[in-house]
């Protein structure tokens, strides 16, 4: 699995309006038809907008952002924020509990 053609739909989103106008009306086929092809599980994660897992896999913050920026694939720079702090809340608690342990 390659987050390469995740962070290149989401480029594309940006790049190209019919793109992203087509992301709008029928997502699941303009996933479908991208290039280079999602694996199952991308194009299920895109679809769904779970930005914090295709994060965790490796797929670029910013590129993820402009989903939630476009307002698509049911994101909006709300949910987008909320979906990647939820992923990451495990982490940044560790590190204020480091960050604490050591300043005091």
């Amino acid at each position: 699995m390659s987050v390469y053609a995740v962070n290149k739909v989401c480029r594309q989103a940006v790049a190209d309006p019919a793109f992203a106008d087509a992301l709008r009306l029928d997502p699941d086929a303009a996933v479908r038809a991208a290039t280079p092809p999602l694996s199952d599980r991308e194009r299920e994660l895109v679809l769904a907008g779970d930005v914090g897992a295709l994060a965790r896999m490796g797929a670029n913050f910013f590129l993820l952002h402009q989903l939630g920026r476009l307002e698509l694939c049911g994101l909006t720079l709300q949910r987008y924020a909320e979906r990647i702090r939820a992923e990451y809340a495990s982490e940044r608690a560790q590190w204020a509990s480091e960050r604490a342990a050591t300043e005091g």
